[in-house]
């Protein structure tokens, strides 16, 4: 095994059920794949024991930390009987704070100490029901960890490999610098990327009017997507022959030109090609929030597959740009 480590992000005092089975059957995945070591982690707050924020910080010791054995032996007796391979000695991460922010925080905090490749951590999607750790604190996450995620919940089928990734892209600058880090991911998997970008689609009323306002002036709606289409296939074509030439990954663009909802064309994509997983960026920066919750929360809820999440300060490279592949 190398030194490669995964989080997997778990709630000490959840009863085992299908939620674990399907994240346990996630991890065994990756980790052979990546060859990594498995190291579950629990995050302990106030909230999690009813234990009182004001109560807590009254004491020169933080009082959640008094519960660390408690939630330690909780813990090794969850896992006691799960037969995973490469797996490493428990953690447990206090925080005397019980906000999901706060939580989500210090695992990701805790990550990046690690070294760590990605965070498993389960949510229970479609049903929106469950406990602190397996609701909310998944969302949040996506919006707090610098290290990536993978996120899965109980309506995940479950694969032998992870041999065909799925990457929507809006071709911004934090995707490119995702994109990178997906090929790098199908390379150690071996696996072959499907790369689907979907063209903005002009409002209704231009659709009305057959015309469409381009650099001050107007120009037919066929046009302007006729345009939109090859430019856009020559920047996708672009990133497919760099992984290509680079990296020896094979990538298919897939545009869609037909308009319609980000998140149910990638679900859609997803259930129809069967992939085995789904990696997209989450937008980091003020508006993260709202594309958080219009596309990678919906993604994250009802995809069939797991969902490998990344979030990194914006960059542009210029080699994937079409001019320079």
């Amino acid at each position: 095994m190398s030194d490669r480590v995964l989080i997997w992000a778990l709630d000490a005092f959840e009863p085992p059920g299908e939620l674990m089975n399907t994240a346990v059957a996630t991890l065994k995945r990756l980790a052979t794949q990546l060859e990594a070591g498995i190291e579950p982690v629990y995050i302990l707050t106030p909230g999690q024991i009813n234990l009182s924020t004001e109560f807590s910080e009254m004491s020169s010791i933080p009082v959640t930390e008094n519960y660390r054995p408690a939630a330690m032996k909780a813990l090794n007796e969850l896992l006691k009987d799960q037969p995973i391979p490469n797996l490493l000695p428990a953690h447990v991460v206090t925080s005397d704070v019980s906000s999901s922010s706060q939580a989500a925080e210090a695992l990701s905090v805790y990550a990046l100490e690690r070294g760590a490749e990605a965070i498993l951590v389960s949510s229970h999607g479609r049903t929106g029901l469950g406990r602190f750790f397996l609701g909310s604190f998944a969302e949040t996450l996506v919006l707090h960890s610098q290290v990536p995620l993978v996120v899965v919940h109980p309506h995940l089928k479950v694969v032998s490999q992870f041999s065909n990734i799925l990457f929507p892209t809006d071709f911004g600058p934090s995707s490119e610098t995702s994109y990178r880090k997906v090929v790098e991911l199908a390379r150690n998997f071996g696996a072959k990327i499907t790369l689907f970008h979907s063209i903005p689609y002009p409002i209704e009323p231009v659709l009305q009017s057959g015309v469409y306002l381009l650099g001050g002036g107007w120009m037919p709606i066929h046009a302007y997507l006729g345009n939109e289409v090859e430019r856009r296939q020559r920047r996708a074509d672009a990133w497919a022959r760099w992984a290509k030439h680079q990296r020896g990954v094979d990538v298919e663009p897939i545009l869609n030109v037909e308009g319609g909802s980000i998140s149910e064309l990638v679900i859609q994509l997803a259930e129809e090609k069967s992939f085995d997983l789904i990696a997209m960026a989450a937008q980091s920066g003020p508006i993260s929030s709202a594309l958080i919750g219009s596309v990678t929360r919906q993604v994250i809820r009802h995809s069939p597959c797991p969902v490998w999440v990344l979030r990194f300060p914006q960059k542009r490279f210029k080699d994937l740009r079409p001019e320079a592949a």
